[in-house]
């Protein structure tokens, strides 16, 4: 008796080989709907069964096929099955893929978007597979042939395609639980956390040379990730893609809140209330350099050029080896200013035909397109045993308390909005001095909020020593992720022309903080949000 195999699958990638193999080996194929129609026209012999494409309430011949994939090695107790030959092998695959929750309330989809009937051949292959080939990734093909042809199909490499076919059983199952859970009201968090990640990229290597790395991504169109293509360069390791995201996380920071009109509710030093109404940045191009995860340069500009210049000169000795984000496409007067920078990348929403053709003479430089801005789904963080799971931090600014005399200027509110977008992304304890919508004093990764204060103005007033052609200096900001504890440190901001601050506030001498920024005429803003990360 011919042996029988059950081809049924979207994936044609190498499936006519995989048919051929068995045709010549005397096999029967079983098959139906586009795959049957797809080996109907390599010319391979198939035997349609509707049942493998119904996918309504399981019927007798599908529950026919089901004992034909389960029966094999075993008496079969049911009269009416007992005679069926059985099924060998089983290549059946399936997409797990996020679904709108309308689909799934739709009441004339039969299937109500779950497909149990193919899932359930799947879990019988696995199942069975000591008697079974249960086949669901193309990359298995060539070995499976090899052993069908010389009648040498081990127990080990059964067992192996047994645990693929459930891994994919279970990432389907986790993306039907999570297309639901994830837009049901109420439900942020599910009981278990599992999303179909899928192995999609092999990094060059990880955190360290020695260190192997991949990427799994959600098999969706998700996330950034999906959005972003390399056009040029070496392949990404670990700490590039961690920079090319930290870097166009910002960006997307920018193009979601600070480039579009916002306000928030706010109360003067009188607790009178007003609300405070930010100038969007729609004219203004955003860059970003990053290293180690943390900004080393931001600034605004009227083009990318001038955006760079800013950018660069914050701290032009760390840009070696850093990773570059713009928020609009690089064109030719663009690369031909950063080319001058040993960058490592450079992620963006474009390069221009002319910029391409620039940075291909540094062939190491990897270009990176950058279509989708990152989304607010989940953050995730591997620990030993589990992981930490939060919603992502995209809220700028929830009130202002204007607890200083001065209310700060316009330009010195949108500095501020724009210096606290920095410090989001930027590792903790974080203090930033900002001059005409640039950083000019980065302080990152600190634990001491007195030394990153300490550190920040340091670098800004190295800053405008080595910079004599600054911009005046009639909106200098003072931006702290957290609470700034005042002290004699912290009294050096008015040294170097600090305008005005933006912090958390909650200090024990937040009184004598205030008292000295009324004497020196300086605003101070409390927002009362802090902005930790690590």
């Amino acid at each position: 008796m011919k042996k029988k195999a059950i081809l049924y699958t979207p994936n044609f990638e190498k499936l006519a080989t995989l048919a051929q193999t068995l045709v010549h080996e005397n096999w029967e194929i079983i098959s139906a709907g586009q795959t049957a129609d797809f080996l109907k026209n390599q010319n391979i012999a198939v035997t349609i069964n509707r049942a493998l494409e119904d996918t309504m309430i399981p019927n007798e011949n599908y529950i026919k096929i089901l004992n034909m994939i389960l029966g094999k090695g075993r008496a079969i107790q049911s009269s009416h099955s007992s005679s069926e030959a059985f099924i060998d092998l089983v290549c059946v695959s399936i997409n797990p893929s996020l679904k709108k929750l309308n689909d799934f309330l739709e009441i004339d989809k039969s299937d109500n978007c779950i497909d149990f009937n193919t899932i359930n051949l799947i879990r019988a292959g696995a199942k069975n597979y000591n008697n079974v080939i249960i086949l669901t990734d193309p990359a298995d093909y060539d070995e499976a042939i090899i052993q069908i042809k010389t009648d040498s199909v081990s127990t080990k490499f059964r067992l192996y395609l047994a645990g693929k076919a459930l891994n994919l059983t279970s990432a389907y199952d986790a993306t039907c639980a999570a297309s639901i859970l994830s837009q049901s009201e109420g439900i942020r968090y599910p009981n278990y956390y599992m999303l179909p990640f899928k192995r999609t990229a092999h990094l060059r290597h990880g955190m360290n040379e020695h260190q192997t790395s991949y990427i799994y991504s959600i098999n969706d169109q998700i996330g950034a990730l999906s959005g972003i293509k390399k056009i040029q360069g070496k392949e990404l390791n670990f700490n590039l893609i961690e920079n090319c995201f930290s870097a166009w996380k910002c960006t997307s920071l920018f193009l979601k809140i600070i480039k579009n009109p916002f306000t928030v509710d706010s109360w003067d030093c009188n607790n009178y209330p007003f609300t405070t109404q930010f100038t969007p940045a729609a004219g203004s191009v955003f860059s970003i350099a990053v290293k180690n995860t943390n900004p080393i340069g931001a600034a605004l500009g009227s083009n990318l050029v001038e955006s760079f210049k800013k950018c660069l000169s914050c701290d032009p000795s760390s840009f070696e080896g850093a990773t570059l984000g713009c928020s609009s496409v690089v064109d030719r007067e663009a690369a031909e200013e950063i080319i001058k920078v040993d960058l490592r990348a450079i992620i963006a929403p474009d390069f221009s035909r002319e910029a391409k053709e620039i940075f291909s003479q540094k062939k190491d430089m990897r270009l990176l397109i950058a279509s989708k801005p990152i989304s607010d789904y989940y953050e995730a963080r591997t620990v030993d045993g589990g992981l930490l799971v939060q919603q992502p931090d995209w809220t700028i600014f929830k009130k202002w308390k204007v607890v200083t005399q001065n209310r700060p200027t316009q330009i010195q509110a949108d500095s501020m909005a724009f210096g606290m977008m920095l410090a989001m992304i930027a590792k903790s304890d974080a203090a930033l001095v900002l001059n005409d919508f640039a950083a000019v004093g980065i302080s990152t990764g600190n634990t001491s909020r007195s030394r990153a204060i300490h550190y920040a103005l340091d670098n800004a007033s190295e800053y405008f020593k080595n910079n004599v052609n600054s911009s005046d200096r009639n909106a200098e900001i003072l931006v702290s992720d957290s609470v700034i504890h005042f002290d004699e440190n912290t009294k050096s901001l008015a040294d170097i022309g600090v305008k005005a601050i933006i912090q958390t506030g909650g200090a024990d001498n937040d009184a004598e903080f205030i008292n000295f920024c009324n004497e020196h005429g300086i605003s101070m803003v409390f927002t009362g949000i802090q902005h930790l990360s690590i």
